[in-house]
């Protein structure tokens, strides 16, 4: 069972509120400026989205904190993942947290990058959210209707499976919408349903009345994952740092599973959102530190994707760009030799 390493609610600070925020915007050990000149500095670049869960309670709580080590967190606001890819290939970030299309970006781009886990997803990411004006009960009623999508994104690419699992893909016509725009669309009727993941399906129906939760993109073998990517040479020449960062977000992972609620009181606190709503989205995606088979499976089917659509030139080589912990390299290598050595007695 996950253990929450969430300190009691009445200890924490009193002025909550600015606590949080000066967290998020910079975590840095107390230290003297000319021991904190000798750190190692790592920049993060994240986004104040509830996605980004497990990093914000780790900056939040100190998680992403050690001796020598100074972890200085980029927050890009309320931006689109790409604004995270487009800091780690400028530079301006080493290390980066966000959806799988915008991890792919990086991952194929001229800047060499590694992919060092996913920790979210699920295959209940995105959402298909219908009005009620459509008259849309079941799937098979989109057929001849518009369906609301931002082009080139993760979602784009789940709906294309689901339009071509269910046969409509030539039944239905997709309309480029970015994500802040299709709460306004449907509520507008230029578009009668719209694909999505949060906030916007969440924010759909609360201000649009009558829309509901048609399906989600799920059973289409993509867990469409939550990626953290870091700059390769920074990778090679602080691997103590990733292994910080990824224990660090195993915290908050095992802080959400054990406790949603108070992960989602101090999350809003950060995004603006409800809690009520951070709290949904945190129970209905799934949350696991992981880089399996599943994970570039799912990489891969959308990889796949935007290259067919022309949003990626080339479909990065997964298993290369995986980052390897050489203090688990060597582990390893070291477990063989010694079963081989235990054989051959």
């Amino acid at each position: 069972m996950s253990r929450c390493p969430f300190p009691k609610e009445e200890k924490e600070c009193a002025n909550t509120s600015v606590f949080l925020h000066c967290a998020c915007l910079a975590v840095s050990l107390a230290v003297p400026a000319a021991a904190a000149a000798q750190n190692t500095v790592c920049r993060l670049a994240y986004m104040a989205k509830v996605q980004y869960a497990p990093q914000l309670l780790a900056l939040q709580h100190g998680w992403f904190r050690a001796a020598g080590i100074e972890v200085q967190g980029i927050n890009l606001g309320m931006t689109t993942g790409i604004s995270a890819t487009e800091a780690l290939v400028s530079g301006s970030a080493d290390v980066a947290v966000m959806g799988d299309v915008p991890g792919l970006i990086a991952l194929a781009s001229a800047h060499p990058t590694v992919l060092v886990c996913a920790y979210g997803g699920g295959e209940n990411m995105h959402g298909l959210i219908v009005s009620d004006r459509s008259g849309i009960r079941t799937v098979d009623d989109l057929r001849g209707k518009r369906i609301g999508c931002h082009f080139g994104s993760s979602t784009h690419g789940g709906l294309h499976l689901f339009l071509a699992r269910h046969n409509l893909a030539s039944s239905v016509t997709l309309v480029n919408t970015p994500q802040k725009n299709l709460v306004e669309a449907l509520l507008s009727g230029s578009i009668d349903a719209f694909a999505a993941s949060e906030p916007a399906p969440s924010l759909a129906l609360a201000r649009v009345p009558g829309a509901r939760l048609l399906t989600t993109l799920s059973g289409l073998g993509n867990s469409y994952p939550l990626v953290m990517v870091a700059s390769r040479a920074y990778a090679q020449a602080h691997p103590e740092v990733l292994r910080l960062l990824v224990e660090g977000t195993k915290k908050g992972v095992d802080c959400i599973l054990v406790d949603p609620a108070r992960a989602a009181r101090e999350i809003s606190k950060l995004t603006g959102a409800p809690a009520a709503m951070e709290e949904r989205t945190l129970k209905t995606l799934e949350w696991k530190v992981r880089l399996d088979d599943e994970v570039l499976a799912s990489l891969q089917s959308t990889a796949d994707f935007l290259h067919g659509i022309r949003r990626l030139r080339a479909v990065p080589d997964l298993p290369a760009l995986v980052w390897r912990d050489p203090v688990a390299a060597q582990g390893a290598s070291a477990q063989t030799a010694a079963g081989d050595r235990k054989e051959a007695d």
